[in-house]
């Protein structure tokens, strides 16, 4: 073979090797900005992911907040525990103040012109969930909702002054003091004292 047929031989080489190193660097480049960008958008996604998942926190943690207090003010109004570890948590009648709730429902029911009758807060409250699974204390019913907003704004000194009433009648008839009623005794006297003729002036202003 002679000098100048090898020389170009040896060119031709040397341009081939070149040409495949630079696809070979092409192919490297191209591999490093595909990983480069596979990790950006993997990072995007879980900067994304980790958002989605503090918005659900505080989501949940707003919504626990505002059933604790719906909790709050329902065991509040009608006297329902008071033990203050479970006043943000539902609380059924078992276990109320069950003569200061008949008690503050007949004061309401003094002054208002709507009535909320035991039966119908007996009846709400016996259940914690509803059919679909949700609090009960979400569908409260409306005469339910009125209840506690007149108790947390002028029920508390109105419920104050009707059963210092309350207490003057029972002396008046000879009765035995609320502390010796039981529930049975206390409603019935109740329902007595809500027909006596001085029953309405004090409950008034």
């Amino acid at each position: 073979m002679s000098i100048q047929r090898k020389g170009r031989t040896l060119i031709k080489s040397r341009v081939s090797a070149t040409g495949h190193e630079r696809i070979f660097v092409k192919k490297k480049a191209t591999f490093i900005i595909c990983i480069i960008s596979l990790l950006l958008i993997g990072v995007i996604f879980y900067g994304i992911h980790l958002n989605q998942l503090k918005e659900e926190a505080k989501k949940e943690a707003e919504e626990k907040r505002e059933l604790e207090f719906l909790y709050y003010e329902q065991n509040t109004a009608f006297w329902l525990t008071c033990d203050f570890s479970k006043i943000y948590s539902y609380c059924s009648f078992e276990n109320a103040n069950k003569k200061n709730t008949a008690i503050s429902i007949y004061a309401y029911n003094a002054q208002s012109d709507h009535e909320l009758t035991l039966d119908e807060f007996y009846t709400y409250i016996s259940k914690e969930y509803d059919s679909d699974g949700k609090p009960m204390i979400y569908s409260q019913p409306e005469i339910i909702k009125e209840y506690i907003d007149w108790y947390f704004n002028e029920g508390k000194k109105k419920i104050d002054r009707y059963e210092t009433s309350f207490i003057v009648y029972l002396v008046r008839k000879g009765e035995k003091s609320i502390l010796d009623m039981n529930y049975e005794e206390i409603v019935a006297n109740l329902e007595e004292f809500q027909k006596d003729p001085e029953y309405n002036p004090f409950i008034e202003g």
